[in-house]
Formats: C-alpha cells, structure tokens, sequence
C-alpha cells in the first residue's frame, strides 16, 4: 500500500506539473496523504506530507517557469498546499485516534478475558469433592464460552464413566449429550499431532480436551458449539487442570483423615475397654491380697506375706496406669471435662505429698515443702492432682537416695507457680523438645546399684523387691498427662536446670485469687 501511495504521488506530480496552473490540479496532492494514512503509520503518513507539499510547490515552479506566474494562480497553489496540510493532518490524527480504539478495545476485550476467567475459577474453588468439581465446571464451562452444552466425565478404555456432569444451554437441541456408559469415537479419544490441549472434531463443531488425574482415569471434556475461539478454551482448561488435581488432592487427604478417624476411634475404644475391665480384677485381686495380710485366712509365713505386698504394689502400679491409658485416652479424644471447681493449690499439693511420703520413704529421699499461703484456681482436682504427682513421681524416681525433693509455691504476674525440684541428672544434650512426648518421658532411671536399700514400705524386711510403687519402670505418659493437664487448664509446665546442679519442673496456672 505504500508502494501504491508513492505512485500516486509521482502521478499526481507530473499530472501537475505538465497541465496549466489554471486547472489546480495541486489539490490532487491530498489523496496519496490520505491513502498513507489508511495502512500506514504516523511517520509514513508525515513523510508523505513533506513530499506532498514538496511535490505541490516543485509543479508550481515548473508551471511557472513555462506559462508565468499570475495572483490567481499563485492563491491556488497556497490552497493546494494548505489542502494537502489539513488533509495530512487530520490522517495523522485519525491513525491515532484509531490506533487508541484499537487499544482500548483490546484492553477491553482482554480484561472481560480476565474476568471470565476469574469467574470461572471461582466458581470452581472450594472444599468440594470430584463430583462436585465437575457439577460446577461444567456449568461455568457453558457460560464462559457460551456453548451449547458442556460434558465432563472420567473415560476409560474409550467409555464415559463417573465421576460425570453436563450442562446445556436452554433451548440447544436435545439428545446431543454424551451419557455415561456411552462408547465413544476415536477422534474423541486421541489427540491429533500438533495439536494443543484442546482439539476440535465434527468440522470444529466439537471441542475437546482431556484433564490429567495422576493414578487415575483422565477427564475427557466435550464442548458443542462455542462462542469463544479454541485458544480462549485452552486457557480456561489450563486455569481448570491444577484445580481438579487441587480437589484430588483434597479428597485424598478427607478420605486418610476419616481412616484415621476410625482407627482413632477403636483405638480408644479398646483403651476404655482395656481399662475398665481391667480395673474390677485388679480391685477384687487387691482386696483379697490384703484380706490375706490381716489374717482372714490365718497366719501366713514372712515369705508369702512378702510376695502379698509385691503384689499389692504391682496391683497399685497396673491401677495407676489403667488410670493413665483412661485419661490419655479423653485427652486424645478432646471430650470436655465437667465443670471446674475453686481449687486450693496449697492445701491440693499437701495432700499429694502426704499421699507420695511412704514413696520417698522407700527411696530414702526427704520431701521438703515450702508453700506460701492459700493460692486458689479453677480446674479440676482429680486431674490437678495427677500432674502434680506425676512431678513428684518422676523427680523420686530421679533422685539419689539421701536427696532431697523440694515444692515451693508461689504467686508471680497472676499465676500460682509450683515448682517442684530434685537432685538429679537432668536432661542429656537435645532430649528436652522430645520430653512430654508419650512414651518418651525425661529418660532411663539412673543405676543406683550399691547404694543403700530403702527403707520398706509395709515394714516386711529385705525380702522385699522395692519395684511396686516405687515406679522405677515407669510408663512414659506421666509428664505427657501433666502437659495435656496444665494445658487444659489454660497453664504450662516448664523444664529447667539451676547453677546448683538441680532439676526443676515449674507448674503454672491463672491464679483466680490470692490471700
């Protein structure tokens, strides 16, 4: 086109240049501007402008030169050439007013672009599972494009099968639909070469695409008769194929979380069964035991009375731990707690020394409590009390005999804190993240071979084992319970280590109210 402006231009020369200067044939000047500016650009369009009015005043001379110069002629070729200016100009702002539409619309038809596709995928995320992904694909399919119909569904050895929805537009002809169980054509199925993710069938009627489901059969799209073009439908595909994986991956992880949830649940189960039906033979076995050491069957040589008391202990430690496997089971299960009580903390951790001084009398160890006045919280006493003998348990079984255990309480920035401190070896380097976790605990008991016996419990003599409630097996549950315990009662229990070469267990909770 610019070829054919530059000829119109010479002929427009010479046309000019060889006629008289009465026939004004100058103004012709204007038309190879305008042409320039039809398929040119700005520059071209000026460029022609400087040869137009270039070309218009060379003819002038020329005319001049042979048949002379009149007023009337010379008002003419100052029109020709203020013609062939306008004309230049109003080309050079007609591209660009042009060159704007062109843009906006462009940006316009891109941001409605845009914005079909968010609104596709919105429609789309969301908790949903398989089958409800493609429900809503489908639907949004039909409208982005503005198809006729829109059919999603699992194919497998070339037949359509669930997971499977359509959607069609009201008033599209009927019975076009792909059903499940329905075999399909070959040129359904494979992808032609060279082409995209999406390949058209039936003469372009068709589009087609298939959506990846790794492990799984592939999701074959089938859509009649869109509106948009097949680069628009990959786009709107390509946004669709992470969110299905997205809702693979989803239902995977909801169908592993119930399994667990199961599993969970009949695991507790048999931790309630285990525990209960343990605890009536305990009690019963415990009863005659001690019915046996009063004499209700008459007396009995030292040796028996000995192995009584071993099992009475070994009763009282299998009890404590069904009472343990019972609380971590509520625990795990989150079951709520009744309604807590106002507690006196003081008055509640006497009593747990007073129930754990035969223990340290057996281990040859000195409780020495060092309590402040009445510290009152909510909670609930039964579970308060086992942590805090689960801290006392742990810091007897870790103390040397003629060591001593020491409980103060105090109330610091709103909080009862009772620290419970002992002589022993501590923690080894990188154990402490691993110390309320179940099974774990704070570690092996420490040798006491050839240190002193303790003194017996029930008085029975050196027949005894020292091995019932003296705990030195331990389960690995005591200072996991005190965690889940001072948890659920809004505190915290703090491990540490003072310059003085002593272990300290600190118990926290909200203080409700201080005297």
């Amino acid at each position: 086109m610019g070829g054919l402006s530059l000829a119109l231009l010479l002929a427009v020369f010479l046309l000019d240049a060889l006629t008289p200067n009465r026939l004004v044939f100058g103004i012709l000047f204007a038309a190879p501007i305008a042409l320039s500016g039809l398929t040119g650009s700005p520059a071209t369009t000026r460029l022609f402008i400087l040869l137009a009015v270039a070309g218009n005043v060379l003819a002038g001379v020329v005319n001049g030169l042979e048949g002379g110069w009149s007023s009337f002629d010379l008002a003419n070729r100052v029109l020709s050439v203020l013609s062939a200016l306008l004309v230049g100009f109003l080309t050079v702002r007609f591209r660009e007013a042009s060159t704007r539409a062109a843009l906006l619309a462009a940006e316009e038809f891109r941001a409605g672009h845009e914005r079909a596709l968010r609104e596709l995928t919105q429609a789309v995320s969301g908790p949903y599972d398989q089958a409800a992904f493609l429900e809503r694909a489908a639907a949004a399919l039909l409208a982005y494009a503005g198809a006729d119909s829109v059919v999603l569904g699992a194919v497998s050895k070339a037949v359509l099968r669930a997971p499977y929805s359509a959607a069609e537009r009201d008033g599209s002809v009927p019975g076009r639909l792909a059903r499940p169980g329905q075999r399909l054509p070959t040129p359904f199925l494979a992808r032609p070469a060279g082409s995209g993710l999406v390949w058209a069938v039936q003469g372009g009627d068709t589009l087609l695409a298939r959506l990846p489901r790794p492990g799984d059969d592939d999701i074959l799209m089938l859509m009649q008769a869109p509106a948009v073009n097949v680069e628009e439908v990959e786009q709107a595909v390509s946004v669709l194929r992470p969110l299905l994986e997205r809702t693979r991956l989803l239902e995977e992880l909801q169908e592993n979380q119930s399994r667990l949830e199961r599993h969970n649940s009949v695991i507790r189960e048999l931790v309630y069964a285990f525990s209960h039906d343990l605890r009536t033979p305990l009690m019963a076995n415990a009863m005659s035991m001690k019915n046996a050491i009063k004499g209700a069957y008459g007396p009995l040589p030292q040796e028996y009375l000995d192995t009584l008391h071993n099992g009475l202990d070994a009763n009282a430690a299998l009890l404590e731990l069904a009472e343990k496997l019972l609380l971590v089971a509520k625990y795990e299960a989150g079951e709520p707690s009744p309604d807590p009580t106002v507690i006196d903390l003081r008055e509640l951790t006497l009593g747990t020394v007073a129930q754990m001084e035969p223990l340290a009398r057996e281990r040859g160890v000195t409780l020495e409590p060092q309590l402040s006045g009445s510290l009152r919280v909510l909670g609930q006493r039964g579970e308060l009390r086992r942590a805090i003998q689960n801290v006392l348990e742990n810091a007897l079984k870790f103390s040397p005999p003629g060591g001593t255990v020491r409980l103060a309480l105090a109330a610091l920035d709103g909080t009862a804190e009772l620290q419970v401190s002992d002589e022993g070896p501590g923690l080894s380097a990188g154990t402490e993240r691993q110390l309320y976790q179940r099974f774990r605990g704070r570690g092996p008991v420490p040798d006491l071979a050839g240190a002193a016996p303790p003194a017996d419990l029930h008085g029975s003599g050196p027949g005894r084992s020292g091995l019932g409630r003296s705990g030195l097996g331990g389960t690995g549950l005591g200072l996991y319970l005190t965690q889940q315990v001072m948890a659920a009662h809004g505190g915290e229990v703090r491990y540490s280590r003072t310059q003085s070469a002593r272990t300290v267990f600190s118990l926290t909770l909200p203080l409700l109210e201080s005297a």
